[in-house]
């Protein structure tokens, strides 16, 4: 038989093994967008998107690796012979702005964003995939401690009108207009 005394010591235990399971529990990064589809990027000019990497804790959360790969294949050699980590800043027509690369290893305090920006420059027509790159300590789903984001583009040949043929399209409505005016009078 339970007296009052001992199921109160019972559910002060129960709320601190809960509470301290919370404490302890898994990291997470919140990672905004998943994907990327850079669309109909001009060959020669470069389209730009920044990777949103929320630390939403309970404690901070680690980032190894940003990287740039050419297919989400986890068994790819991540380390060079010397057992370090060798950095991809481009890939084909994508590369990492190296101005606001985060220095790596980051430790992300809970509510703080770490931005990795990636640059898609075609350098000729075509479509274009890569991955980013994402190693942490995340344990939570999506994108867990390594992650694949799809970085998709398109380069196409940029159409540069004939000289003077925005004037000719100018007086084209013009006289469409003179003349829509003229029938209605």
């Amino acid at each position: 038989m339970c007296s009052e005394h001992s199921v109160s010591r019972i559910s002060l235990l129960c709320g601190m093994v809960l509470c301290s399971a919370a404490v302890v529990g898994a990291q997470g990064i919140d990672v905004s967008p998943l994907s990327w589809n850079f669309g109909n990027v001009p060959v020669g000019t470069s389209g730009m998107v920044t990777f949103d990497l929320l630390s939403e804790g309970p404690s901070e959360v680690w980032i190894y690796v940003v990287d740039l790969y050419e297919s989400p294949d986890v068994t790819s050699p991540h380390t060079d012979a010397t057992g370090m980590h060798p950095s991809s800043w481009s890939l084909g027509a994508f590369s990492l702005n190296p101005a606001t690369y985060p220095i790596i290893p980051v430790a992300s305090p809970t509510g703080s964003h770490t931005l990795v920006d990636v640059i898609f420059t075609p350098p000729a027509p075509g479509d274009y995939l890569a991955y980013l790159f994402i190693q942490s300590n995340d344990s939570v789903l999506p994108p867990g401690p390594v992650a694949f984001l799809p970085l998709e583009g398109t380069g196409v040949v940029e159409v540069v009108p004939l000289p003077g043929a925005a004037l000719l399209g100018v007086i084209g409505l013009s006289v469409a207009g003179w003349m829509h005016r003229r029938r209605t009078a």
